[in-house]
């Protein structure tokens, strides 16, 4: 949710999820729409563009694979 409230105008938002792979008909479809950040985080597109690979190449860490190692016995 957080890499979609940076971007503010429609224009950015349709272009950087078509910078990642997403077709062009869902990048607008997800970008420009009345919804907040929050529930159009949760939509097709954006899952696809912000897809936990990527995220990971960016450096950030799943929380899951976190609580796994912890909570792991073995």
């Amino acid at each position: 949710m957080a890499y979609w409230r940076r971007r503010r105008k429609p224009r950015t938002k349709v272009r950087s999820p078509m910078k990642l792979g997403v077709r062009v008909q869902s990048a607008v479809a997800c970008s420009i729409t009345s919804k907040g950040p929050w529930r159009s985080a949760k939509t097709r597109g954006i899952q696809q563009a912000l897809s936990n690979a990527y995220l990971k190449s960016q450096g950030l860490v799943a929380l899951r694979d976190g609580w796994m190692d912890q909570a792991s016995p073995f």
